[in-house]
């Protein structure tokens, strides 16, 4: 997403992770082989940060991000699974599992 775009702004917020205030939020995983940057590219996209030093992710990490587009607050939850290709389905059932107990349980 380039800067340039004038209908993508950015405006970074310390409380991302806890604000309820968006229009959408999306979750996206990230997943793919060892060690071709998927950490990097995450907090690259989320922090405008870049380091050389990373370690290898041990199970999850992820941050937010909210943009806006079209007049709309859009939160970003962004996840990057360290974890092997066998253990994604089971991870991805898991959320599913939680996110629907909680939406069904309220």
């Amino acid at each position: 997403m380039a800067s340039s775009d004038s209908r993508l702004q950015q405006q970074p917020s310390q409380k991302d992770a806890a604000d309820q205030n968006f229009d959408y939020m999306f979750k996206l995983l990230i997943i793919g082989n060892s060690s071709v940057g998927k950490t990097s590219f995450l907090f690259r996209y989320a922090d405008d940060s870049f380091t050389s030093a990373f370690v290898s992710t041990v199970g999850i990490d992820f941050k937010v991000k909210t943009v806006f587009r079209n007049d709309k607050r859009i939160k970003l939850q962004i996840w990057v699974s360290g974890l092997e290709t066998q253990y994604i389905a089971v991870l991805i059932c898991g959320i599913t599992l939680y996110y629907h107990a909680e939406i069904c349980c309220r």
